[in-house]
């Protein structure tokens, strides 16, 4: 049973185990926040004046201290327990109008008092039970708060410091250093970070080297460097300003001792570097033994010179010797190459190396502790000379010859080589036909060329007239090494032709370049230049000879023309087919950069040109110019110079024959530029949009081949009259005698409209361009350019230049290009353009057939007329033109 005395003893000792809670932990929280005062107060002072280490451990040693009796206090006032006679004067005290009923129960409840009788007896329980009504009181009363009283005021002190500790830590700059500066002073935190690179290692001496110390955190405005020499006791010390821009101080330095350094920056200072000097590893002697190839003859070299220049193939012997002892060395190719040199005695290190093309090469050597050398990046040239192919010529005759099919043949041949010959060799074939080589045993040397006789023997090559016979001589030398060398002399031919003809065609230097311009010649300087065409010839150089073949091929193709138009013998007309057909393998062979396979058809289209002179004497030897070799002959006329060519050889009176010639062809160019001007002026209303009938007629049936027969009533050499007149030579005025159909006029169309024009509706200005008006537009633009170098031709008579007729040149040539530029126009849609170039070709054209009417008619005052509008710079691209044909530059 509970009686009022085990009441108010409880009710007391709980108001004393809440005193003794809230005496503990007032006591902890003041010992927490001195030791976090102490604490704040140690950043403070290391943060404003950087407190040397051993300040920061004594200060974190008060801390521990203090921190140790605090614990203690607390232990102690964990053991201490409050009474409940202490209990009971607190509430006496929280309201004095107690007494000291309460104090004197509990000395009876405590056992502190006894009751001696029995009205004291009841006195006590009276008492008690005053106590446990009073305690109850006090207990839902809260009179008596022992957390405000003894807890709150080390509660307060507390937050109080942390708050101050909080706003240190967010508003201070590296405030979290200096708490790891204060909490572990040994840590190495520093409010200055630096970072040294190189930190130490081992310089050659005399090697410049910067030191680059990187800062962080707080800036100091320079740096110490500290340097302290192996065998020294003192610090030598030297400040380097920090960079105005960057966070970096540098300082340099030559190396000349080994020591120790150091770098003070703030409150950092940096760990001990070595510096270890060396003497860098140098090579001291250098000795290189040349040793040509046997082959060559030539004696040994010595040289201390690191560049290599010997002939390729020579062995380099290498020997060097080191100023320090070496534990390696190497030449270092650019190639990836390395060749090792082995060590030999008193610290020499040998090695060979063989020269097989130009390179570079370094020395790379290291001492024995592995350092290497300041010169090993230093390169060093390699020249590997090459041992070049002989040079040899066929000196006698050294040009093409004629002979008769059983002629022997006294050829001379002369060679030389940089190290000996070992053998000279003629190579000869009928073209077409297979190759025959022959020795040239008889063989002297004088001043240091090898000359050799052979006889060659037609009788034995089978050959028959209008064969052609090339050779060349081939001399190869004595390299075994990755030889041997060929040298090749030019192609030579000997022709099986009439001796009452022309002489062979000369090439090159072997004639005048008015000797040159015939197809005979263009196509044995082409034949003679692939075959001595290198295998890995550059791109351009087989380009440029498939331009060539491709130019003879044009100038083929004219004849072919020619011949058909007057009903040449089939023979010829087929051998000029075979040659065209020659040429086409043999530029297609060249635009595929395969010279071996272009060389059989430049010699099929060479022996196809002989065979046609052979079915048509007349054509000699294929001039240029198809009018100068096909003009029928005047028994009247002095007979013509044995070289047909497009330049008078000398200038003479001319005969009356040879002037009604020369006024007959001005006649004929006259008619051609008429009848160009009218196809050009109807070609331009189409382009205008105009509805030309006259144009029509210019769609008549097409001839079988290029130009022969042109759209519309043509002559049967190709030439177009005026109104559709017929030029032909010896049948003037006749109807429409051209390879279309027979008696149509230039005004009759081929059907009811024009060739993309349904309905022969004609295209409005501005609309797109027939296609069919831009091949029409290449036609013309061909026909004047044949036309302007046909006047040319006319204008250098052998008795002096006509100035109306090189006007009229010029200016066909001038009509040419604005063709070519209204054919252009009309190919990219640009009707407009194409009609303003038209205009300008039509007006042209008129013009030099006025100048030609003023040639042809005597009487008229002729004037010097070959500057006006047509520049004089087009005779020089036509002889250009030709020139390039036969590579007279």
């Amino acid at each position: 049973m509970n009686t009022p005395a085990d009441q108010a003893r409880d009710r007391l000792a709980r108001n004393a185990h809440r005193k003794d809670a809230a005496r503990r932990l007032g006591l902890a929280a003041a010992t927490v926040s001195g030791l976090l005062l102490g604490l704040l107060l140690i950043m403070l002072l290391d943060y404003g004046l950087g407190l040397p280490t051993w300040v920061r451990a004594a200060a974190g040693v008060a801390l521990l201290a203090a921190l140790g009796a605090g614990w203690r206090r607390w232990q102690t006032a964990r053991r201490r327990r409050t009474s409940l006679k202490e209990a009971a004067l607190d509430l006496e005290s929280a309201r004095p109008g107690l007494g000291c009923e309460v104090s004197t129960a509990s000395e009876y409840l405590s056992g502190g008092r006894t009751p001696g009788n029995a009205h004291e007896s009841e006195l006590a329980a009276a008492l008690s039970l005053r106590a446990a009504r009073v305690a109850s009181e006090e207990e839902q009363a809260g009179t008596v708060d022992y957390r405000r009283s003894l807890g709150l005021p080390g509660l307060l002190f507390g937050g109080g410091v942390l708050t101050g500790l909080l706003v240190f830590l967010v508003v201070a700059p590296q405030s979290g250093t200096a708490v790891r500066r204060a909490l572990a002073p040994w840590s190495g935190a520093h409010f200055t970070g630096l970072a040294v690179e190189p930190a130490g290692g081992e310089f050659p001496v005399g090697h410049r080297l910067t030191l680059t110390n990187r800062l962080s955190g707080r800036i100091p405005r320079s740096v110490e460097f500290q340097w302290r020499e192996d065998g020294q006791t003192g610090w030598r010390t030297e400040m380097v300003d920090v960079a105005s821009n960057l966070p970096v101080a540098f300082h340099a330095l030559t190396v000349s001792a080994s020591g120790t350094f150091r770098i003070r920056a703030g409150d950092h200072l940096s760990a001990e570097f070595p510096l270890v000097a060396y003497i860098p590893p140098e090579v001291s002697a250098l000795s290189v033994r040349l040793v040509p190839p046997a082959y060559s003859g030539l004696p040994e070299l010595r040289q201390s010179s690191p560049a290599l220049t010997a002939l390729r193939g020579t062995r380099a012997l290498v020997e060097l010797e080191g100023n320090v002892a070496l534990g390696r060395a190497e030449l270092a190719l650019t190639n990836g190459t390395v060749v090792a040199l082995v060590p030999a005695a008193s610290n020499l290190w040998r090695g060979e190396l063989t020269l097989f093309a130009d390179s570079s090469y370094s020395i790379v050597i290291a001492d024995s502790r592995g350092r290497p050398g300041l010169a090993n990046s230093v390169r060093h040239p390699i020249r590997a000379l090459p041992d070049l192919p002989p040079k040899v010529d066929v000196t006698e005759p050294g040009e093409d010859i004629r002979a008769d099919p059983d002629e022997l043949i006294p050829l001379k041949v002369a060679a030389s080589d940089d190290f000996g010959l070992e053998s000279i060799t003629l190579v000869y074939h009928v073209l077409g036909g297979p190759e025959y080589r022959l020795e040239v045993r008889d063989r002297h040397t004088k001043d240091g060329q090898t000359l050799g006789a052979v006889v060659l023997r037609l009788e034995s090559l089978g050959v028959k007239p209008y064969d052609v016979v090339a050779y060349h001589a081939e001399a190869r030398d004595n390299n075994t090494l990755d030889g041997p060398g060929i040298g090749r002399s030019p192609t030579y031919f000997i022709e099986l032709t009439d001796r009452s003809g022309p002489p062979p065609t000369q090439r090159k230097s072997q004639g005048p370049p008015q000797q040159r311009l015939n197809l005979i010649a263009i196509q044995k300087g082409l034949l003679a230049d692939t075959t001595g065409l290198a295998t890995n010839a550059a791109p351009k150089a087989t380009a440029d000879l498939a331009g060539r073949q491709r130019e003879a091929r044009a100038l083929t193709a004219r004849y072919q023309e020619r011949l058909e138009s007057m009903n040449a013998p089939k023979g010829a007309q087929f051998a000029l087919d075979e040659a065209l057909e020659g040429m086409d393998d043999a530029a297609k062979a060249l635009d595929q950069r395969s010279p071996k396979a272009a060389i059989p058809a430049e010699e099929k289209a060479l022996a196809a040109l002989y065979r046609a002179i052979k079915a048509m004497p007349q054509l000699k030897n294929l001039p240029t110019n198809p009018d100068l070799a096909l003009q029928p002959p005047d028994p009247s006329a002095e007979p013509p110079p044995p070289q047909i060519v497009l330049e008078a050889i000398e200038k003479k009176p001319k005969t009356p024959a040879e002037s009604a010639e020369e006024k007959k062809a001005l006649e004929e160019a006259l008619q051609e530029a008429l009848a160009l001007a009218q196809a050009q002026s109807e070609l331009t209303d189409r382009m205008d949009g105009k509805d030309s009938k006259g144009d029509q007629g210019d769609q008549g049936d097409k001839g079988d081949k290029g130009d022969k027969g042109d759209k519309g009533g043509r002559g049967q050499d190709g030439k177009k009259g005026r109104d559709g007149q017929g030029d032909s030579p010896g049948e003037p005025g006749r109807q429409g005698q051209g390879r279309g159909q027979p008696g149509r006029n230039p005004g009759q169309g081929s059907g009811p409209g024009q060739p993309g024009q349904p309905g022969g509706q004609p295209p409005g200005p501005g609309a797109p361009a027939d296609p069919s008006m831009a091949g029409r537009q290449r036609q013309l633009q061909e026909r004047a350019r044949r036309l302007a170098e046909r006047i040319d031709r006319l204008a250098k008579p052998k008795t002096g230049e006509s100035p109306e007729a090189k006007a009229a040149g010029q200016r066909v040539a001038g009509a040419a290009d604005q063709m070519a530029q209204a054919a252009e126009a009309l190919g990219s849609g640009r009707s407009d353009a194409a009609g303003s170039s038209g205009s300008l070709a039509a007006a042209g054209v008129q013009s030099a057939a006025d100048l030609l009417e003023r040639a042809l008619r005597p009487g008229t005052e002729r004037t010097d007329v070959s500057a006006e509008e047509a520049p004089a710079q087009f005779e020089e691209q036509i002889a250009e033109y030709f020139r390039r044909l036969t590579r007279a530059q």
